[in-house]
């Protein structure tokens, strides 16, 4: 089962690199505990959990919710194609993959999560705030 603890415990900011390896490394364990499941739908159940664990329940060392990442699905690439149409450089890392099941290597997540960055930065957001490009379906 994920280490929950190192996230949420304690009163030392998290850093990217230690958020980032966590992730990776939960990500993969749940794979273990359910190898029925590709890293593109492990990412996005955690990535759930996360954003409403952290964002509505306010759980988290501090500064995690400063380094979680979007829930990748198709209204998030459908909204990301509208608004970014003529941008691809932006375009072949966030549709690297354009289906959840797809995505099977942690590598191919980050590549979209790299591209999901590159909007956050341009706009001055946080990665997670990339979902008001969510389309409803």
């Amino acid at each position: 089962m994920p280490d929950y603890a190192q996230i949420f415990d304690g009163d030392c900011p998290i850093t990217k690199p230690e958020f980032e390896a966590w992730h990776q490394r939960t990500v993969l364990e749940m794979l273990i505990e359910m190898p029925n499941l590709s890293v593109g739908w492990a990412a996005k159940v955690l990535n759930y959990f996360l954003k409403t664990t952290v964002n509505v329940a306010g759980f988290g060392r501090p500064d995690l919710f400063k380094w979680i990442h979007p829930v990748v699905d198709k209204g998030l690439w459908e909204g990301i194609e509208d608004a970014y149409k003529d941008r691809r450089d932006i375009l072949a890392k966030t549709h690297y993959r354009q289906k959840v099941a797809d995505i099977i290597t942690y590598n191919d997540y980050r590549t979209i999560i790299e591209g999901l960055e590159l909007i956050a930065q341009e706009r001055g957001y946080l990665p997670v705030d990339v979902e008001e490009f969510w389309k409803e379906k």
